[in-house]
């Protein structure tokens, strides 16, 4: 399943045989590889897995919900509290691309004595409770303690994450507070999923442009998202850093959760505006979907559902998919909203 041979990149190869280390060794929760998968019939082509062991074993939120802005808390779990052993490597960015520096990460303790932010190191950490194959962490500047909100330089980094990789199945989300989130601790999640998201595949129109950055939206696909993107000539990942991380700032400053998925090696970040936390606490979702006990965070939402029953592996079929997607997604009137809002301030 891994990337070899000589088309791997330094990052990916490196990536994978110490991620695949962590897992002979047993520092997972449980085997992630072991987990059934099966891909929905329908348009959408919904990816399926059953993973009871995420949905028993995975540390639980810390926090409340209601605001996608809180201060960092030291007395919660946050990762300067992992196992050393949960370690992969620090990732310092350097130019030009593919040059960038990985290293086995130093001890917490070495961690505590760093006196400055450039020494704070970004690293690297398994996912205990994995989803996929090669699931990591990156936590920016992890002795800093930032937490859970996006910034220029932070998305930028994760950016220059997702180019190390020249493999077209890594991909890196980010779940906001109130996104589904667990911890309030800056993190953004990767990991190889070996065919499209459904998002990926689903149809857009064009929107606007922003310094070389095309903003277009998805058409018919069961929630509204941004999708932005850096493909042509002339534009670069810090611009597109520069597009999304306003977008973000706003949903921060306006208290609206949201997911990023970064795709294409950072050439490109599905934006999703989402309220599924806030339709829960209001009332507006069927028992039945709640029940399922899915939590649509960035992954859920981009069409890999993370299923916790038997019952729902085996009886979820697509219009039921849909609808439960459908109850995060933010309606017309205020998707169309905010993207008036956004092509003011950027285009």
């Amino acid at each position: 399943m891994s990337p070899s041979g000589s088309d791997a990149s330094l990052f990916d190869a490196t990536l994978l045989e110490r991620w695949e280390d962590h897992l002979a060794e047993g520092r997972f929760r449980y085997d992630v590889t072991d987990c059934p998968t099966k891909t929905l019939e329908g348009r959408f082509r919904f990816i399926m897995q059953l993973n009871l062991g995420r949905a028993s074993k995975k540390r639980q939120t810390e926090f409340s919900a209601d605001n996608v802005v809180q201060s960092f808390d030291g007395s919660k779990f946050n990762f300067t509290k992992a196992r050393q052993n949960e370690m992969v490597f620090s990732f310092q960015p350097t130019l030009p691309l593919h040059r960038t520096v990985m290293r086995k990460s130093p001890s917490m303790a070495e961690f505590s004595n760093a006196q400055t932010a450039e020494e704070a190191p970004n690293c690297v950490l398994i996912n205990v409770s994995p989803i996929e194959y090669g699931h990591v962490l990156l936590v920016p500047r992890i002795t800093d303690c930032l937490p859970q909100q996006i910034t220029l330089d932070t998305l930028h980094l994760a950016l220059h994450m997702a180019a190390e990789s020249n493999n077209e199945h890594f991909r890196i989300g980010f779940n906001s507070l109130g996104a589904y989130a667990t911890i309030n601790h800056l993190h953004f999640q990767g990991y190889y999923l070996w065919q499209n998201f459904p998002v990926e595949l689903a149809a857009t129109a064009p929107m606007f442009k922003a310094s070389g950055v095309t903003v277009a939206r998805t058409v018919d696909y069961p929630v509204r998202v941004l999708v932005c993107s850096a493909r042509d000539s002339g534009a670069n990942l810090k611009e597109l850093a520069r597009v999304v991380s306003h977008m973000c700032e706003a949903f921060q400053a306006t208290n609206t959760p949201f997911n990023l998925l970064i795709t294409e090696s950072g050439r490109c970040i599905y934006v999703i505006p989402q309220r599924f936390s806030r339709a829960i606490a209001n009332g507006e979702v069927p028992q039945d979907v709640i029940d399922t006990g899915v939590n649509p965070a960035v992954f859920e939402i981009a069409g890999h559902m993370v299923l916790k029953r038997q019952e729902d592996y085996d009886q979820l079929d697509e219009p039921k998919t849909v609808r439960m997607l459908e109850q995060a997604t933010l309606s017309e009137e205020d998707f169309g909203s905010i993207a008036a809002r956004f092509q003011r301030d950027l285009a």
